[in-house]
């Protein structure tokens, strides 16, 4: 399925854009992976306006902070769920950031219901919007809270959802440096597509389709495929640390992304979005995107046998996810 251009391009590229710049907002940025995301954010210079929301009561110490930090944007915060439509108004890009974070790596029910909530609120409201702004979604589990957000959108009435994506750049980061460290390339040459979804049962490393070619045996192959899929900060840190600045590194990617699209280009990023292409109505994988929203997604050919099964599991996986997301609303 899908061909991509190496992850490095979407990072290290400088983009010349034209002067025109855009609003972003960042709903949870009193979560670990929304602060280190709007400080990320603060100095791009194709943002004119940051704007941070969360119910917490520290976001007005968080937006003064920030302030410091000398840029030519403005930064404004919002707190308290009555202020969430009138915070989102005029926002190019809505970046999903919060709300419950699990260390286990794991999703509790609790934490599912809690996350779906914050969710709901975030969908509602930027359905309200016109023009309808992209909705970037961080919270876990991805797999069925972006099903979830669409089916609520549609109610909406919003027809359109190529602007709805969950953002998996940190499944393709991620892959480029475990793969550059096995193999003793230089992360920076590195590219190692990622699809499928956002969980270890759905993810699917391609090393077949990786650049430069592997140097490893078939079966340490398939030994860092397992390793890709299962690596889990949360349990090399005993539990007590659950990952937020590679993740809101790999959010600021797809920040950039996102605004070179707006800016009239076609952009490329990660990201788990609606597609009935693949045998499931949601998958993840190199998507080009322009002002519109998502476009076509990128195929591959010559996927190795075991990468083929994973792939055909992976999908059965997510048609379960999925279907828990159109059905979750009553729980949120």
């Amino acid at each position: 399925m899908f061909l991509a251009r190496p992850i490095f391009n979407l990072i290290s590229k400088i983009y010349i854009l034209p002067c025109r710049c855009y609003q972003v907002a960042i709903v949870g940025s009193g979560s670990e992976v929304g602060q280190t995301t709007a400080l990320l954010l603060r100095t791009n210079p194709h943002i004119t306006k940051l704007i941070l929301y969360d119910y917490l009561e520290h976001i007005p110490g968080i937006v003064l902070d920030l302030s410091h930090i000398p840029s030519n944007s403005t930064i404004k915060g919002y707190t308290g769920k009555e202020t969430l439509e009138e915070a989102l108004q005029g926002s190019s890009l809505v970046i999903a950031a919060g709300d419950v974070s699990q260390n286990t790596g794991w999703i509790t029910k609790s934490t599912l219901s809690k996350n779906a909530d914050f969710i709901k609120n975030i969908a509602m409201s930027v359905a309200k919007i016109s023009p309808l702004p992209f909705l970037g979604i961080v919270t876990e589990p991805l797999n069925t809270l972006v099903p979830m957000a669409a089916e609520i959108m549609r109610n909406q009435g919003c027809t359109d959802l190529a602007k709805l994506l969950g953002i998996t750049t940190i499944d393709t980061i991620k892959a480029q440096a475990l793969y550059a460290a096995e193999n003793e390339f230089k992360p920076s040459e590195c590219f190692v597509p990622v699809i499928g979804g956002h969980s270890k049962e759905t993810m699917v490393p391609l090393i077949s389709q990786a650049n430069p070619k592997s140097k490893l045996s078939e079966e340490k192959n398939q030994e860092l495929i397992a390793k890709l899929r299962n690596y889990n900060i949360s349990d090399i840190a005993n539990g007590i640390y659950a990952p937020a600045l590679s993740i809101a590194f790999s959010v600021s990617i797809f920040t950039e992304n996102i605004l070179e699209a707006l800016n009239g280009h076609i952009s490329h990023t990660n990201a788990f979005v609606e597609n009935n292409d693949f045998g499931t109505s949601f998958i993840s994988g190199c998507i080009e995107v322009d002002k519109n929203g998502v476009g076509e997604m990128k195929k591959y050919t010559d996927l190795s046998e075991h990468e083929y099964v994973l792939l055909q599991q992976s999908i059965e996986q997510l048609r379960k996810d999925v279907t828990v997301g159109k059905d979750i609303l009553e729980l949120a």
